[in-house]
C-alpha cells in the first residue's frame, strides 16, 4: 500500500458514505484525511493543489489561514484538547456543522487526487460536476456555467435530499455509459475497496 492508495481509500469510503446519507462526521474525517494526502500527492506530481487556486483568487489570504478554515470541523472532530493540553471549546462550531460542509471537503479532496493520479471513480466525476452546478459562484469567471446547469437544473434550489438523489441518479446513468466507464480518466473500481 502507498499514499495514493490510502488517499483513494479514504476519499472513496467518504464518498460512498456521503452518497448513502450515512454519518456526515465520518464522511468529513475521511474526506479531510484523504484530501490532506491528495494535496501532498498533487505537489509531488508537480501540479497546483486547490489551495493555490484559493490563494490566487484571494491573495490577501495566507495558506495557513486557509488551512485553519478548511480544517476547522475536522480538528474539532479529531481533537479533545488544544496543543497545550487544554480542553477544546468546540460546542458552537460543532452546532454549525452540516453535511453541506462535506460537499466542499469531497470536492477539494477529489480535485487534488485527480491532479495527482489522473483518474477518478465515476462517482467522484459526477460529484465534481454536481458541485459546480450547485455552487456556480465557485467557478472562475468566463467558465461556461450552462453545461453544469443542464446536467443538474436548479440543483441549488432543491431540498438537500433531492439534491443528493439527483447526484445518485446521474451516477447510475454514467455507469451505463461504456465510453465513460472505459475512459482512461475513469477509475472503474468500487468506491469502497477491500
Amino acid at each position: 500500500m502507498n499514499k495514493k492508495e490510502v488517499a483513494r481509500r479514504q476519499l472513496g469510503t467518504a464518498l460512498a458514505l456521503y452518497l448513502n446519507d450515512n454519518d456526515p462526521v465520518a464522511v468529513h474525517c475521511l474526506a479531510c484525511g484523504g484530501g490532506e494526502i491528495a494535496e501532498f500527492l498533487t505537489r509531488q506530481a508537480k501540479q497546483k493543489p486547490f489551495i493555490e487556486h484559493i490563494i490566487a483568487t484571494f491573495p490577501e489570504r495566507k495558506a495557513r489561514e486557509i488551512r485553519i478554515l478548511r480544517n476547522q470541523y475536522w480538528n474539532a472532530f479529531k481533537h479533545a484538547t488544544d496543543k497545550e493540553g487544554n480542553k477544546r471549546e468546540d460546542l458552537t462550531l460543532l452546532a454549525q456543522f452540516t453535511d453541506e460542509q462535506n460537499d466542499h471537503a469531497l470536492f477539494i479532496g477529489w480535485y487534488d487526487y485527480m491532479l495527482a493520479v489522473g483518474a477518478l471513480p465515476i462517482e467522484a466525476q459526477a460529484h465534481q460536476t454536481w458541485y459546480f452546478a450547485k455552487y456556480p459562484e465557485k467557478l472562475n469567471q468566463g467558465v461556461d456555467k450552462d453545461r453544469y446547469e443542464k446536467l443538474f437544473p436548479n440543483i441549488g434550489k432543491l431540498p438537500r435530499a433531492e439534491q443528493k438523489q439527483r447526484l445518485c441518479e446521474a451516477i447510475k446513468c454514467a455507469r451505463q455509459d461504456d465510453a465513460v466507464m472505459h475512459h482512461i480518466g475513469t477509475d472503474p473500481r468500487p468506491l469502497i475497496l477491500r
